[in-house]
């Protein structure tokens, strides 16, 4: 194997879940030269696998793929599985593809209730394409390595005694969301003395909810929401103390880097494959018997109730984090 090219067009939280595939693939193949087919705004993630020698980006796809295909890979690897996928296999002619088992049905199974199965990582799952090519590698966590001297804006600069508390209030669909009136609660609970400084991480559409948050709680927060690039984000989240987050992308950043995190799960569910790959990692979920109501989440529950993001109180955030804070703070509790 001289050449070969790892396929995941999308999204955020996918692409970070391969790292641990695409570091077992150069394990096996030291010398082989390991190519990554992504969307250009997710590159930079991919450049923190310390793996890849050469990203291409999934845009002007016809020059793309005629480029891709004078390369002669030996494998290609598809960690994507969908028809476009199938189509750039198809046209670049590797010697060799392997596709991961992507339990579509069993998914849907289990949002139907229709299964007592359960799946315990995404990452299992890319494992089984290695798997059809011979490697026999062991499950693997997957790691981010930010890179150096990544410059943040001052704001986000450690005050040294400060505990720093990342929150990600968004998520891409509402029911994944965790109501901010319920995390200005939690925030506004926090007694002082812990010294924590609270920082709202974002993209730019999810100004509005940090603006909201802002208003309800009577603790000055930081919103940095839409300032950061993706190296910068992963730099500011490896600076955290705890990350606290929803379902999310930013989920899966802050358990590749290894750091405290509260998981907060509502529409979606752990035993559908998503749940963060942290030993320092506590999911926080109501375990209904309605979850999970859907793969992705969506703009409204189904049962017009909630109950699975209402029945997670600001006092579960608290405990958790004052068991989290404990081992590094000098307060008495």
């Amino acid at each position: 194997m001289k050449k070969i090219l790892i396929i995941r067009l999308s999204s955020l939280g996918d692409i970070v879940l391969t790292q641990s595939a695409v570091k077992a693939v150069r394990d096996e193949f030291p010398d082989a030269k390991i190519h990554y087919l992504t969307k250009r705004v997710f590159s930079s993630i991919v450049e923190m696998f310390e793996c890849v020698d050469e990203i291409h980006y999934w845009e002007e796809k016809y020059t793309l793929l005629t480029n891709l295909r004078k390369l002669k890979f030996d494998l290609a690897i598809d960690l994507h599985s969908k028809l476009n996928t199938f189509l750039i296999k198809s046209f670049i002619k590797a010697k060799q593809t392997a596709t991961y088992n992507k339990e579509h049905l069993l998914r849907r199974q289990i949002v139907k209730k229709k299964t007592d199965i359960t799946i315990s990582s995404t990452v299992g799952l890319y494992f089984t394409a290695l798997g059809k090519i011979g490697i026999k590698a062991l499950f693997a966590e997957p790691r981010l390595f930010p890179k150096k001297n990544i410059k943040l804006p001052n704001i986000l600069e450690n005050e040294g005694h400060k505990k720093n508390i990342g929150i990600f209030p968004g998520a891409l669909h509402s029911t994944k969301q965790f109501p901010v009136e319920k995390l200005a609660e939690f925030i506004d609970s926090i007694p002082t003395e812990w010294n924590c400084k609270f920082i709202i991480f974002g993209s730019k559409a999810e100004r509005g909810l940090a603006e909201k948050l802002n208003y309800l709680t009577e603790t000055i927060i930081v919103d940095i929401c839409g300032e950061l690039d993706l190296q910068q984000l992963v730099t500011a989240i490896d600076n955290m103390n705890v990350v606290i987050s929803n379902d999310s992308g930013p989920m899966h950043i802050a358990a590749a880097l290894q750091k405290p995190q509260i998981a907060i799960f509502g529409a979606t569910h752990p035993k559908l494959g998503f749940a963060p790959l942290n030993k320092k990692a506590v999911i926080l979920s109501a375990d209904l018997k309605c979850q999970p109501c859907s793969l992705h989440g969506s703009k409204v529950c189904p049962l017009d109730h909630f109950n699975c993001m209402k029945q997670v109180s600001a006092v579960d955030i608290l405990k958790t984090l004052k068991i989290m804070l404990k081992n590094s703070t000098h307060i008495e509790y």
